[in-house]
């Protein structure tokens, strides 16, 4: 991958201004891919775990009705949380391998709110102001959310140079 990359940076510096190649450099590194990869299977599970818990919260429960479940907001946070815990072990080992710790563990959470107010606004928006199908809205709020949470994690939980 790292090859990859070096000749893609080649080509990048001839074409744009060396700020911009340094720039492009910096962000897109092997451990940026990787937590790409790491974001998939995060979307995925965010977007599985709330849909099924929309389904089950409407067919068994029939509290739709109720403010909080309006929406789909409570669905949504209770997948993300999910998803939230299964991003952290895998970011730990794949993307900066480092060991999980409880200081990151509670700091992993934190470099998440920025993404989280996104996701949420957005989430809220298509399926308020735009009404679409909720699975899809999961799905954008997640697209938008991926690359400022890398590189919030990046400069706040995990300290080493990626």
């Amino acid at each position: 991958m790292q090859k990859f990359l070096d000749k893609l940076y080649s080509v990048f510096e001839r074409i744009v201004p060396k700020r911009a190649a340094v720039l492009f450099k910096q962000f897109f590194t092997v451990a940026f891919f990787t937590f790409l990869i790491i974001g998939v299977i995060n979307t995925l599970s965010t977007t599985v775990i709330s849909s099924i818990l929309d389904i089950v919260v409407k067919r068994f429960t029939g509290f739709y009705t109720h403010p909080i479940f309006t929406e789909f907001r409570l669905t949504f946070i209770i997948g993300y949380i999910l998803s939230m815990i299964i991003s952290f072990f895998l970011n730990c080992r794949f993307t900066f391998h480092e060991k999980p710790t409880v200081s990151k563990l509670i700091k992993f959470p934190v470099s998440y709110i920025p993404n989280f107010i996104i996701q949420y606004i957005t989430v809220w928006f298509f399926t308020s102001v735009i009404p679409i199908h909720p699975t899809l809205s999961y799905l954008i709020a997640a697209l938008i959310g991926i690359p400022v949470t890398f590189a919030t994690m990046r400069v706040f939980v995990f300290k080493k140079k990626y």
